[in-house]
């Protein structure tokens, strides 16, 4: 557990297809069911301080404690993914942490020296941040703030999870 953030909760996985990937997890890892959200409509999505229109869609599901999301662009807009996608390939993009303190991580991080690449709010209202932490700490930190919709939500996938018996692999 980091002591500036809290337990990592989930590992941002970029694919370059939703589709192969949500088929791969859950037929060849029997990871699921998958949560799918497609085009993802958020009020404000910045990215490196300027209005980012990145489309994006991910899935979300449980593999024991550790919450997996996948993560599909679906257009060449600049954004964290998809520089991710260009310079890497597919593969873990971020960590993420879950924070009722919100304002507080945000703060926390910032004067501990790490630089905020993009920030998001959802139109359900709840915000998402990543950091970078330069070249040493790739992949990113994504804070979540972890209000009592997404910790509904994070419960009910969790639970989903826990009594899959492989039918119905993406919801």
């Amino acid at each position: 557990m980091s002591q500036l953030f809290g337990p990592i909760r989930q590992l941002g996985i970029m694919v370059a297809s939703l589709d192969r990937a949500l088929d791969y997890y859950t037929k060849t890892l029997r990871i699921g069911p998958f949560f799918r959200m497609d085009h993802v409509e958020t009020d404000y999505f910045r990215y490196r301080g300027q209005p980012c229109d990145a489309d994006v869609s991910l899935a979300l599901a449980y593999s024991g404690d550790m919450q997996i999301e996948l993560v599909e662009q679906h257009n060449d807009a600049p954004s964290l993914y998809f520089d991710f996608l260009e310079r890497n390939g597919p593969g873990l993009q971020h960590y993420a942490v879950w924070a009722e303190d919100y304002d507080d991580k945000m703060s926390r991080l910032s004067e501990n020296g790490v630089t905020l690449l993009a920030e998001a709010k959802l139109q359900n209202g709840g915000r998402f941040a990543y950091f970078d932490c330069g070249d040493a700490a790739e992949p990113v930190i994504e804070i979540v703030e972890l209000t009592p919709l997404a910790a509904g939500l994070f419960q009910m996938i969790r639970e989903a999870a826990d009594t899959w018996d492989g039918s119905d692999p993406v919801r």
